[in-house]
């Protein structure tokens, strides 16, 4: 026999007209009060906030076919972290030119590309200039990013990874461009940001010094001896440098992205020689060995690029040495981010699956070609055993590949339940944001409902390198909580003393914890409302 709140939480009807829909609430809310009086099931209630959660699940139902709607609906919903996150990609184009302007630069009137350079030379113009200039102002705008890309020579791909040699210039006070991007997110429901940044090239340089040696063990040493120590102390006092300015910023303006939690993830650059590739890999990893705020490192750039085509395998196993030294030190990676005609076939046969299986990848960002790989079946099962996640980028995937809805592998990794995690990749770019990346798949795939999204933005902290434990029992369940809180309503102001002395221990459960409070805020906001 079922209780009352059970036979609620179970009521489900696919409503598309405001009066069946407020028939619904009405015998919810019955249901809710009979449950109240007899003290049934009050706990599952309390605990689990079933009955919101369908509420909202079916106004999202109704919603789906308005996208205007649905935009509002996704911006208001609590979405966890923006864990596959570019800085200088992050940063829409008009920001670039106004930064660029109060320090002083120049652009080329040829390639709109910016430098102090080009300062006082024939066929440029202080970017200032474009302020009140529209014409100069609009080709900036599009040069540096995909807005018009209909109008460009260029191919969709070349454009796009084309543009950060134009606007790179602009690029070097970090700590504002972090400000601009912790302030977008807290706009948008982001209480965590994972931000990339590159390992620099001092440590590319490292590697160029000592030259490449086919045996890593003994170029690893060389580099020791040339001063990796040093190289990676400067990473890590360049990114505590940057984040602490980026503070500094938020406060004096009183802004509420002070309040977004930020860690960041050291990258190298595939398409480089051999040598400089892994000077900047192994002083990523030696920095995030010594940092706070360094959680993981990363490998990025144009995998159809001739270095990284020429020495893809290579380059895992060169992250497969550093993870021997640098066990604990957190690895995600750009792997099959390509489409056919982009490279040729056999190129698309085995990134993603070495990135796994050699790379010890916790992440794969993209994996846009998995159906193309050999054994595609095998590393799908293996990424959904080992809780290995996917890093869903829906607009980055269409804007740059060329790919979409049913030609998009998201319905693959959802069938086999690989864990997702919905990211807005260079928003600022792609002339996007993380909320668009909830729309889109919503629009394109009927068959994510509700909790489904609901479990994407837990996992986008579930999967985080935040440093310490889960608040959750077993990784990607959320249905029971960490013993030490088992017994609290989870993001309420009223955890037991041993549940706060759990939270105080783990960042990542402090942040899990003010996640399940807003959300179910939400939930309970949004069916108020539609009470009304």
């Amino acid at each position: 026999m079922r209780s009352n709140a059970q036979f609620a939480a179970g009521v489900y009807v696919k409503m598309h007209d405001r009066l069946g829909f407020i028939v619904t609430i009405s015998l919810i809310l019955f249901l809710l009060l009979s449950t109240s009086i007899t003290g049934a099931s009050v706990s599952y209630v309390a605990k689990g906030f079933a009955l919101n959660e369908k509420v909202t699940e079916n106004q999202l139902e109704i919603l789906r076919s308005n996208p205007e709607d649905l935009r509002a609906f996704f911006l208001a919903m609590p979405k966890g972290g923006d864990i596959h996150n570019h800085i200088t990609g992050g940063i829409y184009a008009e920001d670039l030119i106004e930064e660029a302007g109060n320090s002083g630069l120049c652009v080329s009137l040829e390639n709109h590309t910016v430098s102090s350079r080009y300062c006082g030379s024939a066929n440029s113009v202080p970017v200032s200039d474009a302020y009140s200039n529209s014409q100069l102002y609009n080709q900036i705008v599009d040069e540096w990013s995909m807005r018009d890309i209909d109008q460009s020579a260029e191919s969709d791909h070349d454009h796009f990874f084309n543009s950060f040699g134009l606007f790179g210039g602009a690029t070097s006070n970090t700590s504002s461009l972090v400000a601009n991007l912790r302030s977008s997110a807290a706009r948008e429901n982001v209480l965590y940001l994972e931000l990339m940044t590159g390992a620099g090239s001092a440590a590319s340089n490292l590697g160029s010094s000592v030259g490449w040696d086919d045996n890593l063990s003994r170029m690893y040493n060389k580099m020791v001896d040339s001063g990796l120590d040093s190289t990676a102390q400067s990473l890590s006092d360049y990114v505590n440098d940057t984040d602490g300015g980026s503070q500094r910023i938020l406060k004096n303006r009183n802004d509420p992205g002070i309040n977004v939690t930020v860690r960041y993830i050291l990258s190298a650059s595939r398409n480089m020689p051999k040598e400089r590739v892994f000077g900047q890999l192994a002083a990523a990893f030696s920095a995030v060995n010594r940092s706070r705020l360094a959680v993981g490192v990363n490998l990025l750039s144009a995998e159809d690029n001739w270095y990284s085509r020429e020495n893809y395998t290579q380059q895992m196993k060169m992250i497969e040495f550093l993870h021997g030294i640098y066990p604990n030190v957190l690895i995600a990676l750009h792997a099959g981010e390509l489409n056919l005609g982009i490279v040729p076939p056999d190129d698309l046969r085995f990134h993603i699956k070495e990135a796994v299986d050699i790379a010890h990848a916790s992440r794969i960002g993209h994996g846009v070609d998995i159906m193309w790989e050999l054994d595609s079946d095998q590393t799908l099962k293996k990424m959904a055993r080992d809780k290995i996640a996917i890093e869903i980028m829906p607009v980055s995937n269409k804007e740059i590949l060329g790919v979409e809805g049913l030609e998009h592998p998201f319905p693959v990794y959802f069938r086999y339940s690989v864990p997702i995690v919905l990211a807005s990749d260079d928003a600022g770019v792609l002339r996007t944001d993380l909320c668009e990346q909830f729309v889109t798949i919503a629009r394109n795939y009927p068959q994510v409902k509700y909790p489904d999204f609901k479990k994407f933005v837990r996992n986008s902290i579930e999967y985080s390198f935040l440093q310490g434990d889960s608040i959750w029992a077993s990784k990607g369940d959320y249905s029971r909580a960490l013993i030490e809180c088992s017994g609290c309503a989870l993001g309420s102001e009223n955890a037991t003393s041993k549940c706060k002395a759990f939270l105080d221990s783990s960042e990542k459960a402090r942040a899990q914890w003010k996640l399940e409070g807003d959300l179910a805020a939400f939930e309970e906001k949004y069916a108020k409302r539609l009470i009304k």
